[in-house]
């Protein structure tokens, strides 16, 4: 019987290895349904860049089955280390703000979610320095594309990504920088501090010159602040208080036969939590914390599609936990989950029509698991309902995996 389990589990490992579908990075944070913020992860380097000169040398890879695929490296070695630590990520979307994906943001919640689409990926480049006890650390982002065709009475222009109509506005093309600072508070508490600006810009012609309709956005900026505390209060107890702000302004402007209309939309919120981090039986992670956030929407066009002027969400608070263990050498097995434990939601209709409140709470859970095969490190989110069908492995029902990132270290 134990020799079954085992064939069955060595099956589902295997199966990391094949191409499957995959549709954006961190596989490891996720499948503990976690926020990257609370744990020692490399993907913290996009929120926190002074992070990257931490993380060591690796190169990672997402494998999609058609989409957010990627391949990226932090090379702390070049020139022997002498200029700091360089890393380049090329992926094919353009990933939320402060994220290493199009599936986290920078908040939670239904109103915390980054909703900016961009399909023509160019370049990602960070650099961080390591100074005694001081870190440093840059980056920069491009991701632009632009159509432009002209006739004597007829000109147009527009971004290479989905267009319909208003919704335009959240299809922009971005250009962002960020920087960030790390230092040693004393010799058991590391302070992280992480800043990203982003313009986002799009304009849509397709109309004859002087008389028709030109779409383009009107305030571009949506930026990111994020600290966080890393406090060693015991040998195995980590404890991670987290801060975050993040506002995106989705406002844009259209132009008919000279004369323009601006319209309005904003989106903002911040969050607050701290996490304990417990290292169990030496290499085992447990993980236990919670957060609250406020995350507010305005529009005078309905360009979110909420069906009112104003929303505010109020998250006080979510509770989190998870465990990743080591099985044996070579896998992993990661669960965690999230309880909204009070959600207040309160739409405000348009000229005073009217509030509604609504109050509830939510429940989320995520499988994960891992496996090392020679130099790499396959990480996964596992199907929700992976250890009640885990005897139809090799049957046409087998569970699968939704995501599948490779790590390779040096």
């Amino acid at each position: 019987m134990l020799n079954r389990w085992n064939k069955m589990f060595a099956a589902a490992a295997l199966a990391l290895a094949l191409p499957v579908v995959a549709n954006a990075q961190s596989s490891r944070v996720e499948g503990m349904d976690l926020q990257g913020d609370y744990i020692k992860d490399y993907t913290s380097i996009y929120s926190y860049p002074s992070s990257v000169s931490h993380v060591g040398n690796l190169v990672y890879g997402e494998f999609g089955g058609g989409a957010d695929r990627g391949v990226g490296a932090v090379l702390g070695n070049l020139w022997e280390g002498r200029f700091g630590t360089w890393a380049v990520h090329l992926r094919q979307f353009e990933p939320s703000l402060g994220q290493a994906t199009t599936n986290t943001h920078p908040g939670i919640g239904t109103f915390g979610q980054d909703i900016n689409i961009n399909t023509d990926r160019s370049f990602d480049l960070m650099w961080g320095k390591r100074m005694g006890g001081t870190s440093l650390g840059f980056r920069i982002n491009r991701s632009f594309g632009e159509v432009e065709a002209s006739t004597p009475t007829v000109q147009t222009i527009f971004n290479p990504n989905p267009v319909v109509a208003d919704t335009d506005a959240f299809f922009r093309n971005v250009f962002g920088v960020g920087g960030g600072i790390g230092f040693e508070v004393n010799p058991s508490t590391q302070f992280e501090l992480g800043v990203l600006w982003q313009s986002r810009t799009f304009e849509v012609t397709t109309s004859p010159i002087g008389v028709g309709t030109n779409r383009s956005d009107d305030s571009p900026t949506s930026y990111q602040l994020a600290a966080r505390l890393m406090w060693q209060w015991q040998p195995n107890v980590l404890v991670v208080p987290v801060f975050k702000w993040y506002s995106f302004d989705y406002s844009y402007k259209v132009t008919t036969g000279g004369a323009s209309i601006t319209r309005d939309a904003t989106q903002k919120g911040w969050q607050i939590g701290v996490a304990g981090n417990w290292t169990l039986n030496q290499n085992d992670l447990f993980v236990l914390g919670f957060t609250a956030a406020h995350n507010t929407v305005e529009n005078d066009t309905d360009l979110f599609g909420l069906g009112a002027a104003k929303a505010e969400e109020s998250i006080y608070p979510q509770i989190f936990a998870a465990l990743e263990t080591h099985v044996n050498p070579w896998l992993t097995v990661r669960f965690g989950a999230t309880n909204d434990a009070n959600v207040v939601q309160k739409f405000t209709a348009f000229a005073g029509a009217g509030e509604e409140k609504d109050t509830f709470s939510r429940f989320d859970m995520q499988l994960g698991c891992g496996v090392k095969l020679g130099g790499l490190q396959f990480d996964a989110i596992m199907d929700p309902d992976f250890y009640n069908r885990i005897t139809t492995v090799g049957s046409d029902s087998a569970p699968g995996f939704g995501k599948v990132t490779a790590t390779y270290a040096f």
